[in-house]
């Protein structure tokens, strides 16, 4: 008995970010601003127009060869309609967000973008893997929620804390996380791992009164902790999936803090 030959096609990859920790940096600073205001139809499209844009990030390295010529080959068509796709959504939903908002919602949507635009060519250049691509990484992530937070009635400053808070305390994560994949190579040091959480405890306080209050320290804190401590332990790489849920639940911990500081002040 003949067997149906199947037609010979390139198995579909996902198009979805592989980068898991990226998913917190920008879903948990968004829910945070969503939930320390009241999100109307302005909140939203521009919270939709964040994730539209995050999503159509995967396509794009494809297209780029970073996931490998093989990907980029097969995978060329799918991709390319992702992107634009998403891409178009983006600007879709962007746009109509931006033309209800107010002058403020618009300027600060301005900032992300230009903010964006820097890490896209970053990107293009080949550099979102080194320390500095993937702090800027997650500042930008971050500071997509901050049009959002204006636009569901946060106040400005509030709003604005919120970024430098969540900027500062996941930057400072960024390298003792990068470290981990050094301990093969048997390099950073001690200093080095624990630099990131002493420069952001020192500049967490440098700021207090200034713009930072208690609240916004307290909201900082878990996220330096667990600098701190994966500076100190310096886990082994198999023991990621351990590291990734530490750094999870201090990001929960900051947003909440972040909403129940937002909340109190109204």
């Amino acid at each position: 008995m003949d067997v149906p030959v199947q037609a010979l096609s390139p198995r579909a990859r996902s198009l979805a970010p592989r980068e898991h920790g990226a998913y917190g940096q920008l879903a948990v600073p968004m829910a945070a601003a969503l939930a320390s205001g009241r999100p109307g139809p302005v909140a939203l499209l521009l919270a939709a127009s964040g994730w539209a844009f995050f999503l159509a990030h995967e396509p794009a390295l494809v297209l780029l060869g970073r996931r490998g010529e093989r990907a980029r080959t097969e995978q060329r068509r799918r991709a390319m309609s992702r992107l634009l796709a998403l891409g178009l959504a983006g600007v879709a939903l962007g746009g109509t967000g931006l033309l209800l908002a107010s002058p403020s919602v618009r300027w600060a949507a301005l900032a992300c973008a230009v903010l964006a635009l820097g890490f896209g060519a970053v990107v293009a250049l080949g550099g979102e893997r080194s320390a500095p691509g993937e702090m800027l990484a997650s500042i930008a992530l971050a500071g997509a929620a901050f049009p959002v937070a204006l636009a569901a009635g946060l106040p400005e400053d509030a709003a604005a804390r919120a970024w430098l808070v969540w900027s500062i305390g996941l930057a400072a994560v960024v390298l003792p996380v990068r470290s981990i994949g050094a301990r093969r190579r048997g390099s950073a040091s001690l200093v080095s791992r624990l630099l990131p959480a002493a420069v952001a405890l020192c500049l967490g306080s440098a700021l207090r009164g200034r713009p930072l209050t208690r609240m916004d320290l307290a909201a900082l804190a878990p996220l330096v902790v667990t600098s701190a401590w994966l500076g100190l332990t310096w886990p082994e790489p198999r023991h990621l999936r351990r590291v990734g849920w530490s750094m999870v639940g201090a990001t929960l911990v900051t947003g909440a803090v972040l909403v129940l500081s937002a909340r109190v002040g109204a």
